[in-house]
């Protein structure tokens, strides 16, 4: 089985992914942006082969590495990274290169959307926080209801994007306007304030 594991080198402790697919039998095929070089012997160790590009950013020089494993190594089976800055670029990957075993573009579409997203909880039975999407003609006078329904503080952030980018907190009418007149083009997503302790497992 050939697996493309995408920045195996960072975070640093992605070497142990890596490791436990080679020890159960995949050829693993890493791409990153630190020169071999520099990458952790354990890591060495685990990848039957390691391709550099200077920047994982640029997907040409990504599509280029994994055509290289193709051509050399034969169909490949997986492509992950692991990383939630990725997400888009592995789907776009395994559509190109017709890998089947993860998400293609459609579908990471529908998981990364924070309107698309809501459903899938409420299948799920998953509690989540009331929503509104902001975008180009949104309706203000439903965005400015949402907030009298809901209360101060909101909490605005993309409608896609990773981390925190882009996200802040709306401690009132005026913090709202101003938000409105000065959001950019990019849809973003209104919440109603949680407050509580964030667990993060990884």
């Amino acid at each position: 089985m050939n697996f493309v594991f995408i920045s195996p080198q960072f975070p640093e402790t992605y070497w142990n992914w890596c490791d436990r697919l080679q020890r159960n039998g995949a050829n693993v095929l890493g791409i990153g942006d630190t020169p071999y070089d520099g990458i952790p012997e354990q890591l060495k160790r685990a990848l039957a082969e390691y391709y550099w590009v200077p920047s994982l950013e640029d997907y040409d020089q990504v599509f280029r590495a994994v055509a290289f494993f193709s051509f050399k190594y034969g169909k490949i089976d997986w492509l992950e990274s692991n990383n939630e800055h990725w997400l888009g670029q592995d789907a776009r990957l395994r559509d190109d290169f017709h890998i089947t075993t993860g998400a293609g573009e459609a579908q990471m579409t529908a998981w990364r959307s924070k309107v698309r997203m809501k459903p899938l909880y409420a299948a799920g039975k998953v509690p989540t926080a009331r929503q509104i999407r902001v975008a180009d003609g949104a309706d203000t006078a439903s965005i400015r209801a949402f907030a009298l329904e809901v209360g101060y503080p909101l909490f605005a952030k993309p409608e896609v994007g990773v981390g925190s980018g882009g996200a802040s907190k709306i401690d009132d009418a005026a913090a709202l306007e101003a938000f409105l007149a000065g959001r950019g083009d990019a849809p973003y997503v209104l919440e109603e304030y949680v407050a509580g302790d964030i667990c993060s497992y990884d």
